[in-house]
């Protein structure tokens, strides 16, 4: 139950600006999920120390001239994204039940492909070849579908929505100008006028939910139970486009650079819904527009929101890979911070449905844009690889990034002011990634490789717990195995599965806004908690010469 008196305006729901950045954007650009040709991803990706190979050119630039020859690949690849959400799974929502439902969606693409051109000094010590090249290479795909829903008769959506309207009148919400000469949430906005939230009493600033019924002892609450639905899509993919130069000094010393050109872009739908399972039980009184009222019942409503965002970048980057011997080699790389320009565009929508259909509303808010700066962190990983004559291989890496140094700016001065906020929370709730791989190759026959390959990761997300900032105990896993042919003249062929289980997801649809006397949350917003498994397929051809 809500107490008119004591409702809280959740600041994070309250009046902000449309274009907001968050941290979770910033993660979301700023984090690697290096994809291959099929060896290098069916080894786990731990190719520090090794190179020889076209996907290893983005971990470590000196793998060009590890090999004595030129070549040119293709991998394409299918991606399946398999999704497991329950909702409501809060226990201290008494009242509501839920249950966990699967999505899958699947995407064909060529993660991979480029050319490495290597030329013979004649020398037989010092530089004895130098090698350049320019490789294609996704570093991250965004692939999401992901609905759940379930019974709620304690809290909604239109009921939160209502509570954090903020002190703007219901005048300064309406019409087209709303959006942009007030600084009311455009969210606010449309839920005014799609009809999701309405004035009760004399005041136009109070505001109850179509969801919502007042009671004659001055109190607000959601009358019966409501099915509530939500659902999530996304697609996009981060890709660098390399122009790789490397050199080779005596078969014992490999350095290369890199100039990485990087390109974002990322599409994002959402949307809420919730129904009355008894609409008799959601009556609600209108004013007629002719000195009386009318009374019908609350049906349905939907929410929907876009958001998309499309970049470009650049970085550098720089490798080394020591042969001490014959049997172990040792890589090493830094990549500089990424500057990635940014142009956002987000968008609102709303629906509310009445038995009488005369009081159906619907808005749609423009479409909003936006242009900053993102310069995310320095990013470092080492590896060492044991090397069995040309009968097996076995390698290790650790990568190393802080993200707590992602930071927003203005496009075109680098002033961080209007970012101040989201820069302040990207230092206080992210922090280290740690990552760590391994692969391995058996040939039993010159001709056939036999790989496997395994990483974890551990979160760059921060939480506190009694004042102390902590990490999550959740890791990002990925297993992989593989297969590869190489004839006895130019051609080989590889293929790789790989599977990556992403740390469960926690997703509050809407915000608390029930609040006793002493700002205690009395009725808890539903909680969905997501699984994600990517599944990626990834076949290679190439060619040496």
């Amino acid at each position: 139950m809500k107490k008119l008196a004591t409702t809280i305006l959740l600041s994070a729901a309250a009046a902000v600006a449309a274009n907001a950045q968050t941290s979770a954007d910033a993660l979301r650009y700023s984090t690697n999920d290096y994809y291959g040709t099929a060896r290098t991803m069916a080894m786990g990706n731990a190719f520090t120390a090794l190179g020889g190979d076209l996907g290893s050119l983005g971990i470590n630039p000196a793998g060009s001239a590890v090999n004595s020859f030129s070549q040119v690949t293709i991998s394409p690849s299918v991606s399946i994204v398999s999704t497991r959400a329950s909702y409501l799974g809060e226990p201290s929502l008494s009242n509501a039940y839920g249950a966990a439902e699967h999505n899958s969606k699947t995407r064909f693409t060529v993660p991979n492909f480029g050319f490495v051109l290597t030329h013979d000094t004649g020398r037989r010590t010092g530089l004895k070849s130098f090698s350049w090249g320019l490789v294609a290479n996704t570093t991250s795909y965004f692939l999401d579908n992901m609905a759940t829903g379930g019974i709620n008769g304690e809290t909604s959506f239109a009921g939160s929505l209502a509570a954090n309207v903020g002190n703007y009148a219901s005048s300064a919400l309406q019409g087209d100008n709303a959006y942009w000469n007030t600084n009311a949430s455009w969210l606010s906005i449309v839920g005014w006028q799609s009809g999701m939230i309405s004035n009760y009493g004399t005041s136009d600033k109070d505001y109850i939910g179509a969801t919502e019924k007042l009671y004659a002892d001055n109190t607000i609450q959601v009358p019966d139970k409501l099915s509530q639905k939500y659902g999530r899509q996304a697609h996009g993919t981060k890709y660098d486009i390399v122009l790789n130069y490397a050199l080779n000094f005596s078969d014992k010393l490999f350095i290369g650079a890199n100039v990485g050109f990087q390109s974002i872009n990322y599409s994002m739908n959402t949307y809420f819904k919730e129904a009355a399972m008894n609409p008799s039980s959601f009556e609600v009184e209108f004013d007629n527009g002719h000195g009386g009222t009318a009374k019908t019942n609350f049906d349905n409503l939907r929410y929907r929101y876009h958001y998309g965002a499309s970049g470009t970048g650049i970085y550098g980057k720089f490798g080394a890979i020591f042969v001490p011997s014959q049997w172990v080699r040792i890589g090493a790389a830094i990549q500089t911070p990424t500057a990635v320009m940014l142009k956002e565009n987000w968008q609102h929508a709303g629906d509310t449905y009445y038995s009488d259909y005369n009081y159906n509303a619907h808005a749609t808010s423009p479409r909003g844009e936006y242009e900053c700066k993102l310069v995310s962190p320095f990013r470092f990983n080492a590896g060492v690889a044991f090397t069995f004559g040309p009968y097996a291989v076995l390698s290790a890496d650790y990568e190393f990034c802080n993200y707590s140094q992602m930071k927003f700016m203005e496009k075109d001065t680098n002033d961080q002011t209007a970012f101040e906020g989201v820069n302040n929370d990207i230092k206080d709730f992210t922090g280290s990634a740690h990552s760590f791989r391994i692969g391995a190759e058996v040939k039993p026959t010159p001709e056939i490789a036999v790989r496997a390959g395994y990483g974890i990761t551990s979160s760059p997300e921060r939480y506190y717990e009694n004042n102390v900032k902590k990490t999550p105990s959740t890791f990002k896993r990925s297993f992989a195995a593989g297969l590869g042919y190489s004839s006895h003249g130019s051609f080989f062929f590889d293929l790789a599965v790989r599977g990556t289980r992403n740390p469960v997801e926690y997703i509050y649809p809407y915000s608390d806004y029930i609040f006793d006397n002493n700002n205690n949350v009395i009725s808890l917003t539903p909680e969905i908690r997501n699984k994600q498994m990517m599944w990626d397929v990834v076949a290679t051809l190439g060619f040496r010469f």
